[in-house]
């Protein structure tokens, strides 16, 4: 039994003790957290006003017209004109559906698609005419 008092005693002496810095804790910290409280409530209530006035001045107040980058390139309509292609182009040749066969053909209109054999080398013609040969005997048996 003494035992349980003396233990009951210790607890309530070192409880006692602890009791007045504890108050005190909780004291100042209520105090703080009140303070902290208010003086953060009205920074708020000053800072939000002030925020809205300055927005507000700079959205409804006329401002004359600012040429920007966006605007000194902004693209125009385009032209009825440059969507379609114009009917009889003039830098276009007429188109010929049809052309008429020539009966005669000159030395001049001829001369135009004739290479002279004598131009290449005797091994060209030789590799020419043993490829024809070479073609038209392969299909035989």
């Amino acid at each position: 039994m003494w035992l349980e008092d003396l233990a009951y005693n210790l607890k309530w002496f070192f409880l006692g003790l602890l009791d007045k810095p504890l108050a005190t804790l909780k004291k100042l910290w209520r105090q703080k957290t009140v303070k902290l409280a208010v003086s953060a409530a009205i920074i708020v209530l000053i800072i939000i006003p002030l925020v809205i006035t300055l927005t507000a001045k700079a959205v409804f107040s006329p401002q004359p017209r600012q040429t920007t980058a966006g605007g000194a390139f902004r693209p125009d309509p385009i032209a009825a004109k440059d969507l379609f292609i114009p009917d009889k182009p003039d830098f276009l040749p007429p188109v010929m559906l049809e052309r008429r066969q020539k009966e005669f053909w000159t030395s001049d209109d001829a001369l135009e698609f004739w290479t002279a054999p004598s131009d290449f080398p005797d091994e060209f013609w030789r590799n020419k005419l043993s490829e024809s040969i070479d073609h038209i005997l392969e299909p035989l048996p």
